[in-house]
């Protein structure tokens, strides 16, 4: 259980970091754009505690996953993370889509696209900390 819970800690805080740089050249951009288009329905910026505990149960879900899989290195892990990322956004963004007029396709594709290259280096610090911290 100790693994779990550092290799939590460890990928939540390094996700952040991943994130920033696709945060600031395309989701923040998009973001008040949607809220242009999308007044008092889109928040300008976003509530940063409902996207910390989104954040925080999916890498929760992934970290107990990759264990479950047996992912302990980093190689395993960035491959998991890039295929379960693409599946976890085309879920997500597909079903938004489904639901609202809110995303165009090319939001939808680059979204997808974006977030299978961040689950990359999400996933193989999930591999390496479970790896790293098996015996704990």
């Amino acid at each position: 259980m100790k693994k779990i819970l550092i290799t939590i800690g460890i990928s939540f805080a390094s996700s952040i970091i991943i994130g920033i740089l696709p945060a600031i050249l395309f989701y923040v951009p998009s973001q008040m754009e949607f809220a242009k288009l999308f007044p008092g329905i889109v928040n300008e910026e976003p509530e940063p505690i409902f996207m910390l505990i989104g954040s925080l149960a999916l890498l929760i879900l992934w970290v107990i996953s990759f264990d479950k899989m047996g992912i302990k290195d980093y190689r395993k892990g960035a491959l998991t993370g890039i295929w379960y990322s693409l599946l976890c956004f085309i879920f997500f963004d597909f079903t938004i889509s489904g639901l609202t007029n809110i995303y165009s396709m090319e939001f939808v594709i680059t979204d997808i696209l974006l977030s299978g290259i961040i689950g990359g280096p999400q996933g193989a610090i999930i591999g390496w900390s479970l790896g790293r911290f098996a015996g704990k």
